[in-house]
């Protein structure tokens, strides 16, 4: 057991004011021994508004001599970022983090609290988290905000995305990764985790793969799933079964999603069911599927790396393709995320677009490198239509490719045209802030 004992706790702690009327102030520290290791830092905020958050600086003291602040920030958790009410807040300290050893004995442990302003954006909601558990209406959504993530109330998190790997880089200012939402299967399997990519400019295509790059602005913040929907979250939104031709699994993407049926499924039960008459959940626009997928880059990968590689490794650490899958699925969330946290974007399974295949020399922006705003190919295109039978079907843009590919398809670029009806095939939801 680890056992860490602290013979003497005392309190500093400081009341600087902010905006003339907050304070911290009572503080009170004490072992959470036997039961844990950690310290408890129980502390009353006054004076703070929702208009005006405050974070909560801490500072800790082993002695006289001040703990390495890079240190403590790794062993503080609770409620030190994004603070908008007054009233009785809470920190734990963890020692064992802070020393590496299960037994240390502090003579004299000493902690300061301040406060400063917080970023302004703090109660922003970053993601939203559906429980898909109900079995009548629609289905209960959780706001989960900047400073939910930070204060760690749902687990690991990431805010510098180069520490996911050797030379991942975005020009994203503002990184917040939920690294949380793979350690949880209820994530993937009986909740829809969506997050918020906000409304900006990006440069969408590449160069040498038939489509010129372009400016595209999108107007409008969207919301898009951190996974491609699964087997169990389709049988949840539906509330029906799930009867797909390929490798079957809770937390396996859809595939084999016929377009001409499985958006109309989207567009209809599923949005009603997820947001009733508020939004219109659908597939996302191909420009929103690129702009999520790129995450600040302008790479082929979203990880600022390219493609080619001797041993693909560069792929390898973020998607399932012909060099590592097995010609199978597998589950979402066992690969590395882009900068905006979101999963499986390259590789495992093709996701379906809203719009409709056009080859690049027929779309606005990628026949002639001009910029374009909110696109989106809503017209059927009349060379593009499959006929089986008495039966057509148009076909839809798809992106990212897939386990069974190695090529130009696996890139943020890179873009096809298929009806459905494919185990290569999948999607994931989004719907338009309007």
């Amino acid at each position: 057991m680890k056992k860490l004992i602290c013979s003497f706790v005392a309190i500093l702690s400081s009341a600087m004011l902010r905006a003339d009327t907050a304070a911290v102030e009572q503080v009170i520290v004490r072992q959470q021994w036997p039961w844990s290791t950690d310290i408890k830092v129980e502390y009353k905020l006054s004076g703070v508004d929702a208009e005006h958050p405050v974070n909560l600086g801490v500072r800790a003291f082993n002695g006289e001599t001040e703990i390495d602040p890079a240190l403590l920030a790794g062993a503080v958790r609770g409620n030190v970022y994004g603070l908008s009410e007054s009233g009785v807040g809470e920190l734990l300290i963890d020692p064992v983090a802070i020393f590496g050893e299960q037994s240390v004995k502090l003579n004299n442990f000493k902690v300061k609290l301040s406060l400063s302003d917080s970023d302004s954006n703090a109660n922003e909601v970053v993601y939203k988290i559906f429980d898909l558990t109900a079995e009548t209406g629609t289905f209960p959504c959780k706001d989960v905000t900047r400073a939910d993530i930070i204060n760690g109330r749902y687990g690991t998190f990431e805010r510098d995305f180069s520490s996911l790997g050797e030379g991942f880089a975005t020009s994203l200012s503002d990184v917040l990764i939920w690294t949380g939402v793979t350690n949880d299967v209820a994530y993937s399997t009986t909740h829809l985790v969506m997050r918020k990519i906000p409304a900006g400019s990006f440069t969408m295509g590449q160069t040498g793969i038939a489509e010129k790059p372009h400016e595209v602005t999108l107007t409008k913040d969207f919301w898009i799933g951190v996974f491609p929907l699964t087997q169990m979250q389709y049988k949840k939104l539906t509330r029906g079964v799930w009867d797909g031709s390929g490798a079957k699994g809770d937390s396996r993407p859809v595939e084999s999603a016929l377009y001409s049926v499985f958006r109309s499924v989207v567009t209809n039960s599923i949005s009603a069911n997820l947001l009733g008459a508020v939004e219109k959940v659908d597939y996302p626009t191909e420009a929103q599927w690129e702009c999520a997928c790129r995450a600040g880059t302008t790479s082929e990968l979203y990880t600022g790396k390219s493609l080619t590689s001797e041993t693909s490794e560069n792929l390898n650490a973020i998607a399932w393709h012909s060099g590592n899958s097995g010609s199978t699925t597998h589950p979402v969330g066992e690969k590395l995320p882009n900068a905006y946290g979101l999963y499986d974007m390259i590789g495992n399974v093709y996701e379906a677009c809203s719009d409709y295949w056009a080859a690049s020399s027929n779309v606005p922006g990628y026949s002639d490198g001009a910029a374009v705003t909110d696109p989106c190919v809503d017209t059927v295109q009349s060379d593009t239509p499959k006929t089986e039978g008495s039966n057509t079907y148009n076909r839809n843009v798809i992106r990212g490719g897939y386990f069974s590919l190695n090529n130009t398809d696996c890139t943020s670029a890179g873009r096809n045209g298929h009806q459905g009806n494919w185990t290569a095939y999948g999607f994931r939801l989004a719907f338009t802030v309007e």
